[in-house]
């Protein structure tokens, strides 16, 4: 058995520091269980209170007893806020398209409302969680107004998404012109937004089509044409003669989606514009929209400087019908790659068809 005072200081010291951190190893797999533990039980009284709450919601509507919505007030109220929120998030989230109402009233009974305009001034990612949940709870606390003016990229077109999905893509294009200038990724989610918007903001688009900001008009356009707005058919023939490229594109892309062959004429004349992108995308509509009377100008792209060109006109030529084939077999002939390898993919296309109807059953 060692005796203390035989040892040497250093061997003492050595001793100390083994034993200190034992006691810090105990310690700490000692809380470690606890904070555990006691995670395991907040999880289950989630789970419990989220199962009761469920069965309540399942009672509340028009002419039910108010004692149920004061059970599930109560319910709520065992939850932390933070819990709170969160489950009415869910709920709300995993609930059928206006069937949210309840949990909007349970989230304004509960006060939760006045938290969420507390954490609407927190950091970055307590002001995307409170947009979360004014996106699925429509907006109790009005804090989507404000938000979509923030000084982040990122929380700023969450509240403009949020607005478009709740029905209020008209207040959302104040922030356009901010939003425009956050990146091509930003500005393609917030043209995603404003078309799958119910209802597209058809007058405040139109307007802002018109804007000076080339990014601004980018999404108006193109936004116009997603969401497949018939008012805007002028506004986007006037635009496929834009000085951005990009609202060009976004302007023939638009057409293609209205497929009304009234702007035939300005696309056959972007077949002929100083950006091959813009060619590109002219020779697809016009393949679209203009059937056998675009053929002759669409077939002069087959030998464009571009490949990209060359591939969208020989594919475009490939649905004007016979007068589109005759050009393809034509270039064909004298080596034209591009109208080789279009016709080599209709006759694919041909053969596979045939084989799929062969094989189905009698």
């Amino acid at each position: 058995m060692i005796r203390v005072d035989q040892l040497t200081f250093s061997e003492l010291m050595i001793l100390v520091f083994v034993v200190i951190e034992l006691v810090v190893v105990v310690i700490a797999i000692v809380a470690m269980i606890i904070v555990r533990d006691r995670a395991i039980r907040r999880e289950q009284m989630f789970s419990t209170v989220k199962r009761d709450l469920a069965a309540l919601v399942s009672q509340m509507g028009p002419g039910a007893p108010a004692q149920v919505k004061q059970q599930a007030v109560s319910v709520l109220s065992s939850l932390t806020k933070d819990h709170a929120r969160r489950l009415l998030t869910e709920m709300a989230e995993l609930a059928r398209q206006g069937q949210t109402q309840v949990f909007e009233e349970l989230y304004v009974a509960t006060n939760l409302a006045a938290e969420a305009r507390s954490h609407i001034v927190a950091r970055p990612w307590e002001r995307l969680r409170a947009i979360r949940e004014a996106r699925a709870l429509n907006d109790p606390a009005r804090i989507l107004e404000r938000a979509v003016h923030d000084e982040a990229p990122d929380v700023r077109l969450s509240a403009f998404e949020a607005l478009c999905m709740l029905g209020r893509a008209d207040e959302a294009m104040v922030a356009l012109p901010e939003i425009a200038l956050d990146g091509r990724l930003n500005r393609m989610r917030a043209t995603d937004a404003l078309a799958s918007a119910r209802p597209v903001p058809e007058a405040e688009l139109v307007g802002a089509a018109q804007a000076e900001s080339a990014e601004v008009r980018q999404i108006a356009v193109a936004a116009l044409g997603m969401g497949h707005v018939r008012d805007g058919l002028d506004v986007l023939i006037q635009a496929v003669l834009d000085s951005d490229a990009e609202v060009r594109i976004q302007a023939l892309k638009g057409l293609r989606e209205l497929g009304d062959a009234s702007g035939l004429s300005v696309v056959l004349k972007a077949l002929e514009d100083e950006r091959w992108q813009v060619r590109s995308e002219a020779a697809r509509t016009a393949g679209a929209l203009g059937a056998a009377g675009s053929v002759d100008a669409i077939a002069r792209l087959l030998d464009d400087d571009e490949e990209w060109v060359r591939h969208n006109a020989a594919l475009a030529l490939g649905k004007c019908g016979p007068a589109g084939s005759t050009a393809l077999r034509a270039a064909a002939a004298r080596g034209n790659h591009a109208a080789s390898n279009a016709l080599a993919e209709a006759r694919l296309t041909v053969a596979d068809a045939g084989a799929t109807a062969h094989a189905q059953p009698a």
